[in-house]
């Protein structure tokens, strides 16, 4: 009898629309020639002019350059050339980071930049012969934690219409969670992966620093403090093993980032089932939904085996703090003055908002002390770490903002916005790799979801609960429309 490996891989493969299935399961197919990547890639493309229209989550559709890439994908698969666990599988990239003859507009700001070249995003996705089929929307200067901007207009939540889909990634998680594509790409410098992956109810990696390499040509100058420790590159994604992949296609080094450390992906210590849960933070009031949630996933982790402890987060507010006087001063010395000349009223009145709340150094020397105190509290927490090493909290104190809420003014944001993100803001500050884990949704129409956090490099240790979690869940996607 002979045995043929594509048969037996069509047998485990989805019985349903190809857009609907798993970037592992898309490129389990393709490596195995049960499907191609042009089926994918169409398949994919079908599913956006369709609903697209509706969510506005792609501002940039590269049909003709994706369907030759599909086909480049293709013919390698036909000498047997596999370039990496993510070949042949389409994905996006968010409109913030350079694309090769495309626009990199940053939110519709810099409408007529045209790249030359690619960043080290669309390098390490094209090396691993992924097929980028559009870029994704996001708020002007990626500074809102919802996705809209004058030039491409406003995206959905494919959930709930009143619902923000999150900023500043906000079109690459509308884009995963309803079957546009099988990853997108976002950045995360105070909850931007993770903040869009909690409100469009799918999986949000933001690594550690120097995991993933950061570099875009048509910013060739040198990055501060903050866009070079604060500022990360990651993946969005519909399952968590999505998400592996991806890291590992993402990560691959840069000789145009020297902060890149080639860290391992895994290590081979055994699985610690000891884990922390935090449902008190102070500064901040926890939504009883929220709170609710959390207690729920514990449990479902005490059934698996996990020894789940409650504990207190030292200092964790001042984490976030440390973040607004060390982001905050930064951002508004180096892009204040483009906000003013190009932004519009709407992004002026959130980044004054965020300003009024989250107030930066004063001067050189509080900026300074702010940086010595974040290295005081990496030491309090790597040894928090030591005792747990997976640490499960909210992404926010509130369910998902509805539309509009960071225009409601300075006292709002200050009162309820800013207190809202406190485990956002103080894990850039802290910079462990952490991740936005879908739970289910409330109402049938509100994404209920968890963090969770490790240490340095120790997203697989994320990754390990995050699948129990899944499990668990069985967290929906909005495929119905």
């Amino acid at each position: 009898m002979v045995f043929d490996r594509k048969k037996e891989i069509e047998k485990i493969l989805p019985n349903k629309p190809i857009w609907q299935w798993s970037a592992t399961d898309v490129a389990l197919g393709i490596r195995h020639k049960a499907i191609s990547s042009t089926e994918a890639t169409k398949s994919v493309l079908d599913r956006i002019e369709k609903i697209n229209p509706k969510f506005n989550a792609i501002i940039n559709i590269m049909t003709q350059k994706a369907l030759k890439q599909a086909k480049q994908a293709d013919d390698l698969i036909s000498q047997g050339i596999i370039l990496s666990p993510l070949h042949g599988v389409p994905v996006t990239i968010k409109d913030n980071v350079d694309v090769k003859g495309e626009r990199n507009t940053n939110g519709g700001v810099f409408k007529d930049r045209i790249c030359e070249d690619d960043s080290t995003i669309a390098t390490n996705f094209n090396t691993a012969g992924c097929v980028t089929i559009g870029m994704t929307n996001l708020p002007e200067f990626a500074i809102r934690w919802f996705s809209e901007n004058p030039l491409f207009g406003r995206t959905l939540n494919p959930w709930n219409d009143n619902l923000t889909p999150g900023g500043s990634s906000g079109g690459a998680a509308a884009a995963v969670t309803s079957g546009m594509c099988f990853i997108g790409h976002g950045n995360d410098i105070g909850g931007s992966i993770r903040y869009p992956a909690y409100a469009c109810g799918v999986v949000g990696l933001r690594p550690t620093w120097g995991r993933i390499p950061q570099f875009d040509p048509s910013s060739p100058g040198g990055r501060t403090f903050a866009s070079e420790f604060f500022s990360i590159e990651g993946p969005l994604a519909r399952t968590v093993n999505d998400i592996r992949l991806s890291l590992e296609v993402l990560s691959k080094g840069s000789l145009y980032d020297q902060v890149w450390v080639p860290a391992p992906l895994t290590y081979n210590d055994s699985k610690n089932k000891k884990i922390a849960l935090v449902t008190e933070i102070n500064g901040m009031q926890i939504q009883s939904s929220v709170k609710e949630n959390l207690i729920k996933t514990a449990k479902w982790l005490q059934e698996d085996g996990y020894i789940v402890e409650e504990i207190q987060l030292p200092e964790f507010d001042i984490a976030a703090e440390v973040w607004g006087k060390i982001l905050i001063a930064e951002k508004t010395t180096m892009i204040g003055h483009y906000v003013d000349d190009y932004g519009s009223e709407d992004v002026k009145k959130a980044w004054q908002g965020m300003i009024y709340g989250s107030p930066g150094a004063k001067d050189m020397r509080e900026y300074m002390l702010a940086i010595a105190k974040r290295d005081q509290l990496r030491r309090i927490y790597n040894e928090i770490l030591d005792v747990y090493p997976v640490i499960i909290l909210p992404v926010s104190g509130k369910e998902p903002f509805t539309h509009g809420d960071d225009l409601k003014g300075n006292d709002y944001f200050k009162e309820v916005i800013m207190p809202a993100q406190i485990p956002l803001l103080a894990l850039v500050c802290l910079n462990y790799p952490s991740m936005s884990v879908p739970t289910g949704l409330k109402n049938g129409n509100i994404p209920q979801g968890v963090q969770l956090f490790a240490s340095d490099y120790r997203a697989d240790l994320c990754m390990q609960v995050a699948e129990d979690i899944e499990r668990h869940a069985k967290m929906p996607f909005r495929f119905e429309v």
